[in-house]
């Protein structure tokens, strides 16, 4: 699965996480920053399904990315490895949520003219600001 396993926890695939798409051909190093920049964003998420071009990869969790070590969501106390405050200077975090149902996506990129669609078939969804 082109290394992306090390990502992914055994969790099942659940409608209800959020969805990160990235580019076709983003790497796992690529995948990894984009998922710590989500999830540093919203501190209450949890979990997300991976999604890179239009390959479903799995789902990930902050469990999983601080225990592969990851130095951005680890709190204090957590052990070594110190952070900078702010915002990811190589990702920009794209909000979408459905208008009619709780399906939410964050995206990396976006093409304006094909906005990501509601996996329940409610249609474009809307940004988030």
């Amino acid at each position: 699965m082109d290394g992306f396993d090390v990502l992914l926890d055994d969790t099942p695939d659940d409608p209800g996480f959020v969805r990160l798409d990235l580019p076709a051909g983003s790497s796992v190093l690529d995948a990894t920053e984009a998922l710590e920049a989500v999830l540093a964003d919203d501190a209450s998420m949890e979990s997300a399904v991976l999604v890179v071009g239009d390959r479903f990869v799995g789902v990930s969790s902050r469990s999983r990315l601080v225990r592969l070590g990851s130095a951005v969501l680890r709190s204090i106390g957590d052990g070594a490895g110190a952070t900078l405050l702010g915002e990811s200077l190589r990702y920009r975090i794209i909000r979408f949520a459905c208008a009619t149902c709780d399906s939410a996506t964050r995206r990396v990129h976006v093409d304006p003219r094909t906005p990501p669609m509601c996996p329940r078939g409610h249609g474009p969804m809307e940004t988030l600001r």
